[in-house]
């Protein structure tokens, strides 16, 4: 009688076990492969699938593998790069990635951690493939998105869809080149910039002059022809009144030899002071 109730004990413990090793649950955000004796069988709630829930698989023969659904981080940092220009750069990037295949993934990798260190062989051979076709100052400033895109695609097209998972995106955070070279490319750089700077500034001096010469030649041919204009007019005003024309002449001669201040002797009877003159009956 005193084995009873250990025996209803320990069955109750083993259905307990028993139930405990038949129930999973897959959550929202991860994604769960199904293995009996190792083998794969079944993915769960994988991208592109809506399945989180409670689910059952065989107790003590089947064994389930969490992964993330979400996009996955990777950090590579001071990862030695050769330019094209035979200049060396440190480069430190970010990938983010995501399994899309959670079998392949299984096959190729087995857990995150290791697909993680596979990713990271791989991103390092894309970064200098693409990098390294690259000059140094492109890479630091200036291609450095589209150098970005070229390393996502190039990991895509090859390394990531065998691994089953996809490049989602590629961030070169910083790119620099070792203290003992850093200033003698910056002066190089410079001198590159001050080159073209020089050649701009030349050809705008250059623009400069042939416009200035330009509005020069079209300002006096406007003045030739305002003159000419203001001749004809003179000419034509002047034989339509020939009186008005010597008194016209009289009063620029006037304006043109009495300036202020300045004394004058001339007999009153002189021509210049016909106009000066009253005359009777007039």
């Amino acid at each position: 009688m005193s084995r009873s109730p250990l025996f209803l004990a320990g069955v109750v413990f083993a259905i307990v076990v028993i139930a405990l090793n038949s129930i999973f649950i897959v959550r929202q955000d991860r994604q769960a492969i199904v293995l009996r004796f190792g083998e794969y069988t079944s993915a769960i709630n994988e991208p592109g699938a809506d399945e989180p829930g409670l689910y059952f698989k065989l107790p003590f023969v089947e064994n389930v593998i969490y992964y993330d659904r979400r996009n996955i981080g990777l950090t590579l940092e001071g990862q030695p790069i050769v330019a094209s220009d035979q200049e060396r750069l440190i480069v430190d990037a970010v990938v983010r990635w995501r399994i899309l295949d959670p079998r392949r993934f299984y096959q190729r990798a087995l857990t995150e951690e290791g697909g993680a260190s596979r990713l990271a062989t791989f991103a390092e051979a894309a970064m200098r493939r693409v990098l390294g076709a690259a000059g140094s100052d492109e890479i630091i400033s200036g291609r450095r998105a589209a150098l970005m895109q070229a390393i996502e695609a190039d990991m895509n097209a090859g390394s990531a869809a065998e691994l089953g998972v996809r490049i989602i995106d590629v961030r070169i955070r910083q790119a620099d080149l070792p203290d003992e070279t850093r200033e003698r490319v910056y002066e190089r750089m410079r001198s590159e910039r001050q080159q073209v700077a020089g050649r701009i500034r030349a050809e705008g001096d250059r623009e400069a002059t042939i416009i200035r010469a330009t509005a020069r030649q079209e300002s006096e041919r406007l003045r030739g022809e305002g003159e000419g204009e203001r001749a004809r007019i003179f000419a034509q005003a002047y034989g339509r009144d020939p009186e008005f024309a010597a008194f016209y002449r009289s009063m620029r001669a006037y304006d043109t030899a009495l300036e202020q201040g300045t004394p004058i002797v001339v007999s009153p009877d002189s021509d210049f002071f016909r106009y000066m003159q009253r005359r009777r009956g007039q």
